[in-house]
């Protein structure tokens, strides 16, 4: 969705309450353009006006209690998507704002942080919908493009991150040691959304990638690279290559299915209550974009250990 302008005004006298518009544009003038617009299809009986298009852009416009809101997009096919997001920006936007009866534009300036967070969450659509899978899979707090350290210092990102959030009373994290502890204790999920086929090659590189993410803990001046190692490493895609069901099925598996041997990773690490016994196991998710997401279970997997969705 590619949206290169937002305009929010007050539907009786068509004051721009807020706008983020492309170029040199006046709002005030497109505002007026656009309640000309709306009352000359009113007036020829056509109906409400929700969309129209120039021989470049389509302008989508959305209805709301006291406030239109019109978003500004090329031409594309995502007319009715772009029509349910202006809706969603109206409804936020009238859920933060009481407009008065001579509303004033510099009043709605704070809006702008809120339009920047909901554009950069539309900008990867397949992303947030993935993202909005996982956190009623997993539950926990979603980050979607986490930027972490990497062992060589470099930084890495996490199409979806979930953090397995305990309470105070669960955790009774007492030092910052304790705190190293519970991430290597797996409270993490790592996902890598593919808006595509999954070739092996990309499975194989993002399971091995899974511990290269961690901190860096200073100890009597000593560096120690701490991996975050995920409970779950979790890939959806549209559909998955054929040799990537044989590569799985060679991965060790347990009664939660396969996983990654964690061992490794605590090789040199010597923090008290840290586990040697770590793994992080593997699901694959077929994505469907009416209805769940589909649990690709390899065959190695017994029917005792198979998921129904």
């Amino acid at each position: 969705m590619n949206i290169e302008g937002v305009v929010i005004f007050e539907s009786k006298s068509g004051i721009p309450l807020f706008y983020k518009m492309p170029g040199n544009t006046d709002p005030s003038l497109f505002a007026s353009f656009i309640t000309a617009a709306r009352h000359f299809s009113t007036e020829l009986s056509l109906g409400g006006l929700s969309s129209f298009a120039t021989d470049e852009k389509v302008i989508f416009m959305a209805q709301g209690k006291r406030t239109v809101t019109v978003l500004i997009t090329p031409k594309s096919q995502e007319f009715q998507e772009t029509l349910e997001f202006a809706a969603e920006v109206g409804d936020v936007f009238e859920s933060i704002y009481d407009i008065p009866e001579r509303p004033q534009p510099h009043e709605f300036t704070g809006f702008r942080p809120k339009i920047e967070e909901m554009l950069r969450r539309v900008k990867d659509p397949f992303i947030n919908r993935v993202a909005q899978f996982a956190h009623k899979q997993y539950g926990g707090e979603i980050s979607i493009k986490a930027r972490l350290t990497k062992r060589n210092g470099e930084t890495g990102i996490i199409d979806i991150m979930v953090n397995h959030v305990h309470s105070k009373e669960e955790s009774d994290v007492r030092d910052f040691e304790e705190m190293i502890v519970q991430n290597l204790a797996q409270d993490y999920t790592f996902i890598k959304a593919i808006d595509d086929i999954a070739s092996r090659g990309e499975v194989i590189d993002f399971l091995d990638s899974v511990d290269h993410y961690g901190t860096r803990l200073i100890k009597r001046d000593e560096v120690k690279f701490l991996p975050y190692f995920p409970k779950r490493a979790v890939i959806v895609a549209r559909d998955f290559a054929e040799d990537v069901m044989d590569f799985i099925s060679r991965l060790p598996t347990d009664e939660e299915g396969p996983y990654i041997d964690g061992a490794h990773v605590m090789t040199g690490i010597k923090i008290r209550g840290t586990k040697s016994d770590m793994r992080c196991h593997v699901e694959l998710w077929k994505w469907k974009d009416n209805g769940y997401p589909k649990r690709f279970i390899p065959a190695a997997e017994t029917a005792a250990n198979s998921i129904t969705v």
